[in-house]
């Protein structure tokens, strides 16, 4: 093996730059030719710099490689220049060059290479070149444009080959950009049907008191036949009042898409509120139209009222949704309507009354599905008196609701009552009523007399009667001494039962009497009965008792007991008499007289002496003694 190479270096001088070059040769010695490698290398300082490698004898043929940078300004412009070669035999060929410069803002920049692979290494069989170009300027109004070039072009893979085109703008107010690429094998051509391009601009006119806005996006690929286009503009204004509308537009192949449009405006004051707004849309499935009004003036009036259109996939025209309330003093009004020339869909009406004591309603509901529906509330609250009524009217039956309370002074009087009511179509009502009532009939130093009575009627199956009457008085006669209880008890408003009982004392001689009346089987017990006891005080050692028992106004029972004290000093002398009569088929004698006495004496001496003698008569025959 051989080694032989030399260098030179060269100083600056006489306005040359530093200049630097090298050999190297290397010799290997096998047996056969020898295999050399050269090498050289040279170096201008600045501007320049070359290698070569060869390689002789190892291969079928030579292999090399150079290599060559060089770099230079002039003019303004600088340039840098690349230039390689590489060569393998039976493996590779290769020559690429290359360029970069840059001029003011401009800078652009290319690559060629050349190349064949395997057998084709010596001759170039293809070829790929790219190539660059970015310019940017600002200028000294703040305005800035940027622009970009880019192609690559292969010729073994022209599928690949493309070229791409953007441009950007922008100032104060306006935005603009657009990318354009062409692919393909007609890349190059401007009939290229590979080629899609997307650009979008927005613009800002916008002031102290206005917003202006507008966007437009645009999509067209050409292999496709598409072409969309998207604007957006919106437009607001702030002075006098507010207003606002936007609107969308989106076109496909010169074709409308889909358009929308929104206006708002706002003419409001300190007390007054003012809204007026629309929303109109528009595709090739649906129609949208839409409006709405607000006005509100001050607190006891408002209105608003919404108005709809379809169409295509649905049709509905001229809808219209109304909503209105107004106040004035204690009367309240308020009305839901949602119709179209043709139909009423809902109709809401209300009418409210509201006072100290006093709350009325009354609401009508009516629909296309059904027809009109009134109801109403009443509600009263007052020191004497409270109701709350509820009625309800349908198409094929009524409800009524009624609680009421009330109290009177002079003379007492109370009441309380709850009935519901149920009317169908063939207006026979229906429903449950229960009354309670509480009243003084009567009040002043001798007489005072006061009733309750309690009604109950439902048309329920229970085991209770469908109609009940509870009614009982009660009286309190002072100057004749007497006092009653009479109760009264009707059942179905056909059998009445009537019950009384009096306390009383009469002429010094207290008694009492009970009676009972009622209409049903009077096996157990008859339908009219009548008892009274009286007891007498003749003196002070004379006590009597009489009791009497009617039926059907007959006395079917007749008892009088007499009680006579005839002691003295050192004596005890009683004396008693009982009379029966009955008129009942008993085995009972229908006539039975008691006669007896009592007689103890006590002596001095403690002698016990007691006596007892009793009669008795039977149907007024003496049957012992």
């Amino acid at each position: 093996m051989g080694f032989k190479g030399w260098s030179d270096l060269q100083p600056a001088m006489g306005g040359e730059a530093e200049r630097f070059q090298a050999q190297l040769e290397v010799k290997l010695v096998t047996g056969g030719s020898p295999v050399i490698f050269t090498g050289n290398l040279t170096r201008q300082a600045g501007s320049k710099l070359a290698f070569s490698a060869s390689l002789s004898n190892l291969l079928s043929d030579q292999a090399h490689m150079t290599a060559l940078l060089e770099r230079k300004e002039e003019n303004g412009r600088w340039v840098a220049a690349l230039g390689a070669e590489l060569f393998v035999p039976g493996l590779v060929g290769l020559r690429a060059l290359g360029l970069l410069q840059q001029r003011s803002q401009l800078w652009t920049n290319s690559l060629r290479i050349q190349y064949s692979l395997l057998g084709q290494a010596k001759q170039a069989a293809h070829e790929c070149s790219t190539s660059q170009k970015l310019r940017a300027d600002s200028g000294s109004d703040g305005a800035y444009r940027l622009e970009l070039h880019h192609e690559l072009h292969c010729t073994q893979i022209p599928a690949f080959s493309h070229k791409v085109q953007l441009w950007h703008e922008e100032d104060s107010g306006h935005l603009h950009s657009q990318l354009e690429v062409s692919y393909g094998k007609h890349w190059d051509k401007n009939s290229n049907k590979r080629r899609f391009r997307v650009s979008q601009t927005f613009k800002n006119d916008s002031g102290p008191a206005l917003s202006n806005h507008f966007m437009e996006f645009v999509l067209q690929v050409a292999e496709r036949q598409v072409d969309c286009r998207m604007q957006l503009h919106h437009l607001s204004l702030r002075l006098p009042y507010v207003e606002s509308s936007s609107h969308l537009k989106v076109r496909y192949n010169g074709r409308p898409l889909f358009v929308a449009g929104g206006q708002w405006k706002d003419t409001s004051r300190a007390t007054l509120w003012k809204w007026e707004g629309a929303l109109n849309l528009d595709s090739p499935w649906l129609m949208v139209s839409v409006a709405h009004r607000l006005y509100w003036p001050h607190r006891a009036v408002f209105q608003a009222v919404l108005e709809l259109t379809l169409g295509k996939a649905w049709t509905l025209k001229d809808l219209v949704v109304s909503v209105a309330c107004r106040s004035q003093g204690p009367n309240r009004e308020g009305k839901i309507q949602v119709y179209t020339p043709a139909t009423t869909y809902l109709r809401v009406s209300t009418v409210t009354v509201l006072a100290q004591s006093l709350f009325h309603s009354w609401s009508e509901l009516e629909s296309a599905w059904n027809a009109a529906v009134q109801g109403e509330i009443h509600a009263e609250n007052s020191q004497d008196r409270k109701i709350l009524n509820c009625w309800l009217k349908g198409p094929q039956q009524e409800l009524n609701l009624t609680a009421a309370y009330r109290h009177l002074e002079g003379p007492r009087k109370t009441q309380v009552s709850l009935t519901a009511l149920r009317t169908g179509a063939q207006g026979q009502p229906l429903g449950l009523q229960l009354e309670g009532e509480l009243e003084e009939l009567r009040q002043d130093r001798m007489l005072y007399q006061k009733r309750g009575t309690l009604l109950l009627r439902h048309p329920l199956h229970l085991p209770i009667p469908q109609s009940l009457l509870l009614q009982e008085t009660f009286t309190a006669d002072r100057r004749h001494q007497r006092y009653s209880l009479e109760t009264r008890v009707v059942l179905n408003g056909r059998e009445e039962t009537l019950q009384t009982v009096v306390l009383g004392c009469q002429a010094g001689h207290p008694y009492v009497c009970a009676g009972l009346t009622h209409p049903y089987d009077g096996k157990v017990i008859p339908r009219n009965t009548e008892g009274c006891l009286v007891t007498w005080n003749q003196t002070a050692k004379n006590r009597e008792v009489e009791a009497t028992l009617k039926v059907n106004r007959k006395v079917v029972l007749h008892l009088k007991g007499l009680l006579h004290d005839r002691s003295q000093r050192g004596e005890i002398r009683h004396s008693v008499a009982l009379d029966l009569a009955h008129s009942y088929q008993l085995s009972f004698p229908q006539a039975l007289s008691l006669d007896g006495g009592i007689i103890f004496r006590q002596s001095p001496q403690g002698t016990f002496n007691f006596g007892m003698d009793a009669r008795a008569a039977v149907n007024h025959n003496v049957t012992s003694q």
